[in-house]
């Protein structure tokens, strides 16, 4: 009876030390200088990178807008975008650590009331929309999205049609619809690994460095070490963290290919392997949609902006 009476409080103790762990909100690591101005839109960030050192007529016809993926930031598409001739707009996925040391100015008031859930993919693609819809006046207008960041513009796409047949999509290394994690993640996750995130993210705080000896990186670069090192500061909150993922596996699995169809150039990158994400399953689903141009890349794996940052800027020139 002793033993089961401290199994019993042990166990509750756990439940409660997990639940503590996920809804703590963590400090962010030391931020980074940074040339330019950044919104807060509800839970989102937005940063707007000083762009002076481009011709003024580059920067007045385009605007280029940036979303990251799943544990990553905006630093993502800094090096990559540097001199791409267009308007810069970065950002962030919700409930996220700010990375720069610029203090964001108030939500303006044409945002209005985000009526999804914090997490999920069409609570990011309902900002995105606001977005275009307030802040882009260019007469042409990119969307770059990283894998989860993928999805999120074709969510976005899928909410607002009319406005995404104006636009061009780069998709890369992407949730796809019909999409799944690499290797068998998602059986590994559901339900048992989700629940232990906030333990085992809090615990790679103190040994970020584990992160990279994954399968992903076989490619690495200066850059990728530390933006990947990166990962387990990234969410304020690590509950975040476990409503992405689950929203990732729901959305691969009830979006249909229809997603594609909405922007007037969808283009994807493939990375010679992918460690995160199946690249398999991610073929199988651009091919069923004659909307997709499929850009198979070479020497990369998740990262194609960090691993080969000219095949993506390629798609400017």
């Amino acid at each position: 009876m002793k033993w089961l009476l401290l199994f019993l409080c042990l166990s509750v103790g756990f439940i409660f030390f997990r639940k503590w762990l996920a809804g703590k909100t963590w400090v962010a690591q030391p931020a980074e200088t940074f040339e330019g101005r950044m919104l807060r839109l509800g839970e989102n960030l937005v940063a707007l990178p000083d762009r002076s050192h481009l011709p003024p007529e580059a920067v007045s016809s385009t605007t280029l807008i940036c979303f990251p993926g799943f544990l990553e930031d905006m630093r993502y598409f800094l090096e990559v975008h540097h001199n791409t001739p267009a308007r810069l707009v970065l950002f962030g996925n919700a409930n996220y650590q700010n990375p720069f040391a610029v203090v964001p100015e108030e939500t303006p008031l044409w945002y209005g009331d985000n009526p999804h859930s914090v997490g999920t993919i069409a609570h990011d693609a309902w900002s995105l929309n606001r977005v275009l819809e307030c802040m882009t006046g260019t007469e042409r207008v990119v969307l770059h999205g990283h894998s989860r960041g993928g999805a999120v513009i074709l969510e976005a796409g899928y909410q607002q049609p009319a406005m995404a047949a104006r636009l061009e999509a780069i998709l890369e290394a992407a949730v796809v619809p019909g999409g799944r994690l690499a290797g068998r993640d998602e059986k590994r996750l559901d339900p048992v690994g989700l629940y232990l995130y906030p333990i085992v993210f809090s615990l790679l705080r103190f040994f970020p460095q584990r992160v990279l000896k994954s399968p992903m990186m076989w490619v690495t670069n200066a850059t990728k070490d530390r933006l990947v090192a990166s990962i387990p500061f990234a969410p304020r909150q690590y509950a975040t963290a476990v409503t992405n993922t689950r929203d990732i596996i729901d959305w691969q699995a009830r979006t249909d290919y229809s997603y594609y169809d909405s922007f007037k150039r969808t283009t994807l990158y493939v990375g010679e392997r992918d460690g995160v994400l199946w690249r398999k399953a991610m073929l199988e689903s651009a091919a069923q949609s004659e909307a997709v141009h499929v850009m198979r890349t070479e020497g990369t794996d998740h990262f194609i902006s960090l691993e080969s940052p000219d095949t993506i800027r390629a798609y400017f020139q």
